[in-house]
């Protein structure tokens, strides 16, 4: 029969190991997303995919929850990503377009989402990321890119309305599907960068 103590030191030693694995799944996408060598051309057609794809996913969500044109036009800024892939696949390095409108310039600042992680996927047919910034220090962060904000998965809750995900009191989140709206994204799978070609 095992002894208290040798548990409670099985357990530190199972508890160390996860938190390594961890740790390791993350310092894989830490680092910013390599440049694609993108010509004049390719970099034009990216542009104009991502705005249309962001045009796209702002008007299903206008149409499913009308009050969120108000929000996200006099928030300070908005952000949009097709993250489809980055949860539909298991596949670390999966990417989505995305882009961040600073409402005060309107000038886009276009972003990827990365799969961070191996968890499940979820095999949406598309799925949408709406962030709406309500201070500028939230949307420089966000800019920084690597960490959605700085702290995404440690707290992600429904919003009251049980149509917003807020992870941070100065960011919310709509999350779209073709069917509706969705709270459960596998929000550990996505690390958010600057696109080194596109800006």
């Amino acid at each position: 029969m095992k002894t208290p103590a040798r548990l409670t030191q099985r357990l530190v030693t199972l508890l160390l190991a996860a938190s390594l694995g961890v740790l390791s799944a993350c310092s894989s996408v830490e680092k910013q997303p390599e440049s694609r060598n993108l010509d004049a051309a390719q970099v034009k057609q990216e542009r104009a995919d991502t705005l249309a794809m962001a045009k796209t996913a702002l008007d299903k969500l206008y149409a499913k929850e009308p009050e969120a044109k108000g929000v996200v036009k006099g928030a300070v800024g908005y952000g949009v990503f097709d993250i489809t892939s980055v949860n539909a696949l298991v596949v670390v390095g999966a990417r989505g377009p995305g882009v961040i409108f600073d409402n005060a310039t309107g000038k886009p600042t276009y972003m990827q989402a990365i799969r961070a992680g191996t968890g499940p996927g979820l095999g949406y047919q598309n799925i949408y990321q709406i962030f709406v910034f309500k201070s500028k220090e939230a949307l420089d962060q966000f800019k920084v890119g690597g960490k959605a904000g700085g702290d995404v998965g440690a707290s992600a809750t429904a919003g009251s309305a049980g149509k917003t995900i807020s992870f941070n009191p100065y960011i919310d989140v709509y999350q779209l599907t073709e069917k509706g709206f969705a709270l459960q994204a596998n929000w550990g799978a996505a690390g958010y960068y600057v696109d080194p070609d596109l800006n």
